[in-house]
């Protein structure tokens, strides 16, 4: 089946709801530079990621200055590290290198708005693909972005501009923003992303997963085959 990435955990019982369910990887928001509703601290993280099991990636979604990222990353140890803010190419290529010493795997958000363009020095979407995918990261998530909220907008992106990202480089590219268990399977058929990420598509409220939308997600999309394991 598409690998299945639910971000913004924020309690030991996401965490578990989302393994019995089958999820591929877990996402947790810490530190994050400006104010999300799902932000933790290392310290929460940390917690957090113990009760992850080993076939069962974990992911800290984060961004800022290097330091502060690195800081993160080496307390947190988590298996993937995804840089969701206003990294610029070359902190992104620092960040890959540096974290695959701690043997920690680097996603790079792409955020596209609504007029198409990338939050990112360059603002378009496949020549920004093109060029993250000469760095060391190892996946790419195109997800939506607006003024107001950094991710877990609940806005989708164009699949056509999706698409072509897809076309445009070898990298696995992740397919997240708008996501929910009505439209997943559509999409997935329509953009055939490598993998999908959610966030309040899913959700209860800002801090706790809907357990009836967790399984009906995952229902949704059983039985097409791909790996997590970028």
């Amino acid at each position: 089946m598409t690998r299945v990435k639910i971000c913004g955990l924020m309690n030991e019982e996401d965490v578990a709801l989302c393994v019995k369910a089958g999820v591929h990887a877990v996402g947790f928001v810490v530190d994050y530079p400006v104010p999300v509703p799902w932000n933790l601290t290392k310290d929460a993280a940390v917690e957090l990621i113990a009760q992850v099991p080993l076939l069962v990636s974990s992911c800290v979604v984060t961004g800022g200055p290097v330091e502060g990222i690195m800081a993160i990353a080496e307390a947190t140890r988590s298996d993937v590290v995804q840089l969701h803010y206003q990294e610029t190419l070359l902190e992104v290529k620092e960040l890959a290198h540096r974290l695959s010493l701690l043997g920690i795997k680097t996603i790079k958000a792409l955020r596209i708005d609504r007029g198409g363009q990338c939050a990112f020095e360059i603002p378009d979407p496949v020549m920004a693909a093109r060029a993250l995918a000469k760095t060391k990261i190892s996946a790419l998530v195109v997800d939506s972005y607006t003024a107001s909220l950094p991710g877990g907008t609940g806005v989708a992106v164009d699949l056509s501009t999706f698409k072509a990202i897809r076309e445009a480089i070898t990298l696995p590219v992740i397919l997240a923003g708008g996501l929910n268990p009505d439209n997943v399977l559509q999409i997935i058929h329509q953009t055939n992303p490598y993998a999908v990420d959610v966030l309040t598509g899913v959700e209860e409220r800002s801090d706790r997963k809907d357990p009836a939308k967790v399984y009906r997600f995952m229902e949704s999309i059983r039985g097409v085959s791909r790996g997590w394991g970028c």
